[in-house]
């Protein structure tokens, strides 16, 4: 039986209830506080953050949550400790827009297959964020501005996801260092086709570009701006 409910700001107001399946936020609400529907397995996305105020997602606030994609949560910019750990049925996360991330935040999310856009402006992934997600086999983001994965209570931030890692980087003690190491070659050769369809895409359009107007000179720098849609196309 589905249930919809309207949060109002109080922390752990539906901890628990499995019958809630939608959610509305009272109008200029800043935070979805700790623990706030914690266990509430009926519960399996985030839309309703799209159009919301919510900068802050508090700690374990969808602990053990029936969530199964993180969307709509691009306006996000702080997620708290264990906000989303224990999420087993969490496949897919976007568009995350954070600027801080609590350790722990996606633990245990064993059936979460990708990291996906990371966020750019976030140079550290936090101790035990990905701990034991071991369904994690791809990482589908760009983590050349990340300088450190970190540690918390001895594991390192992608402790136990053995399908990510070798075993000597997915354990727990594993040198931090050496496991970001990794995980940039896995992810740049990963996103290899990407790069190459994208430089395909742009020759192509670089020549019927130069077919349009004959001119050789500025092919390059225009096309650019036809992608960037500052130029309408001939």
């Amino acid at each position: 039986m589905s249930k919809a409910v309207v949060y109002r700001g109080g922390e752990g107001e539906f901890q628990g209830d499995e019958k809630v399946t939608h959610v509305a936020v009272t109008v200029g609400l800043l935070e979805i506080m700790r623990g706030a529907f914690r266990f509430c397995k009926g519960l399996t996305n985030l839309s309703f953050l799209k159009d919301s105020t919510i900068t802050t997602v508090g700690m374990e606030a969808f602990q053990g949550s029936g969530i199964a994609a993180l969307w709509g949560m691009e306006g996000v910019m702080k997620i708290g400790i264990k906000a989303f750990g224990g999420c087993k049925d969490l496949r897919t996360i976007e568009g995350l827009g954070c600027e801080e991330m609590g350790i722990h935040c996606f633990a245990f999310c064993t059936l979460l297959q990708s990291m996906q856009g990371w966020p750019a402006f976030m140079t550290v992934i936090p101790g035990g964020c990905f701990y034991n997600c071991t369904g994690m086999t791809t990482v589908d983001c760009d983590l050349a501005h990340v300088t450190s994965i970190g540690v918390a209570y001895g594991n390192h931030a992608f402790a136990g996801c053995t399908s990510l890692l070798p075993p000597s980087l997915s354990d727990y003690d594993a040198d931090p260092a050496a496991v970001l190491a990794f995980l940039k070659r896995k992810s740049f050769l990963e996103r290899a086709p990407k790069r190459r369809a994208f430089l395909c895409s742009l020759k192509h359009a670089k020549s019927n570009f130069y077919n349009r107007t004959g001119d050789p000179c500025g092919a390059s720098r225009r096309i650019i701006m036809e992608f960037a849609g500052l130029f309408p196309a001939a």
